[in-house]
């Protein structure tokens, strides 16, 4: 395959990449429904919206009841979507958060069972079977996020894409693309994000069998990068204007996280750390007040400067922003 013809296949992936979802015309031939009776034209009953295929109940009926469980034989079924979200992510978003919500299986509905299927894999299928180790050595004052996290896994991946809609929102605001995306959008566009994340963990899930830590860095440099691809074809920045934007959000995160965490499920010391805390007059509830704090101000100090930074380089896009809301019509 020569230059050109790569170059070509190349422009062709990126204008399927880019097309909106594409929806079947309107059948113009007539049905009487089999459920109400009601005699009309199209696809589906506008009286009791039955499909126009749905007749008498045969084996048929039952093919396609089980393939409803998932929704796999319909535009939105999750195989479909996270088929599109793998292949062009930040457009498939920009798709649903546009208003095109039937392009999309239920995005909370898919981060739960894909959260479920991951927990069942690597908390219960892998330990218990294979004999496999869970997770890489984590830092010891997280060893009790991680042992609640185990077992409510569905909820933490949903927290941890709730908690980065607000610096998602301050960074991209003013973007060439979604420009003041509101929050709700900002929280599916998380839960795509933690699906993508899901996904990809449990595509590289037999790297475990290797070594857990390998998983972790393979799955966390991957992620990073589809998240920098879908932020790029999402707000339509270019890589070092979505880099930088990225950087101060993770940072963000770190912080909150970590805050979250020391607040919430504690730190543990060891007994060196426990005897200088006593000599500072700090107790373990000390301690762990002091860390939360810490971690929290240094969050809210990274999407501070990445704020104020993001406003004045963003002053262009403002002013455009600005001139189209206050232009006279005609």
């Amino acid at each position: 395959m020569g230059m050109e013809s790569f170059k070509q296949n190349y422009r062709r992936f990126k204008q399927w990449q880019e097309r909106p979802v594409q929806y079947h015309v309107m059948s113009e031939e007539e049905h009487d429904c089999h459920c109400c009776g009601y005699h009309y034209k199209g696809n589906y009953c506008p009286c009791c919206s039955q499909k126009a295929s749905k007749g008498r109940v045969s084996w048929a009926s039952v093919h396609q009841d089980v393939l409803d469980i998932w929704e796999l034989k319909n535009p939105r079924s999750i195989l479909r979507s996270i088929w599109h979200l793998m292949i062009r992510p930040g457009y498939f978003i920009s798709d649903y958060i546009s208003g095109k919500c039937y392009a999309s299986f239920a995005p909370v509905k898919m981060l739960f069972v894909l959260a479920i299927i991951y927990s069942f894999i690597a908390y219960w299928f892998l330990p218990n079977v294979l004999g496999v180790k869970l997770d890489p050595d984590y830092e010891e004052f997280m060893s009790g996020f991680m042992e609640w996290s185990r077992h409510h896994y569905t909820w933490q991946a949903l927290g941890m894409a709730v908690l980065a809609i607000i610096p998602t929102y301050l960074m991209f605001r003013y973007a060439p693309r979604h420009t003041r995306h509101t929050l709700p959008e900002g929280f599916f566009i998380q839960v795509f994000l933690a699906v993508i994340g899901l996904v990809l963990s449990l595509i590289l899930m037999p790297l475990r069998l290797i070594d857990p830590l390998v998983l972790s860095v393979a799955v966390s440099i991957i992620t990073m990068v589809y998240y920098i691809v879908c932020y790029m074809q999402l707000f339509g920045y270019g890589l070092w204007g979505t880099l930088w934007r990225q950087g101060f959000i993770y940072l963000g995160i770190v912080g909150l996280t970590y805050a979250f965490i020391a607040g919430v499920f504690g730190i543990n010391m060891s007994s060196d750390q426990t005897k200088d805390m006593a000599e500072m007059g700090l107790s373990q509830d000390g301690a762990r007040a002091l860390t939360a704090i810490g971690f929290l101000l240094f969050g809210l100090m990274s999407l501070g400067v990445g704020f104020v930074i993001n406003f004045f380089a963003s002053y262009r896009v403002r002013e455009q922003s600005k001139r189209a809301v206050y232009q006279p019509k005609n």
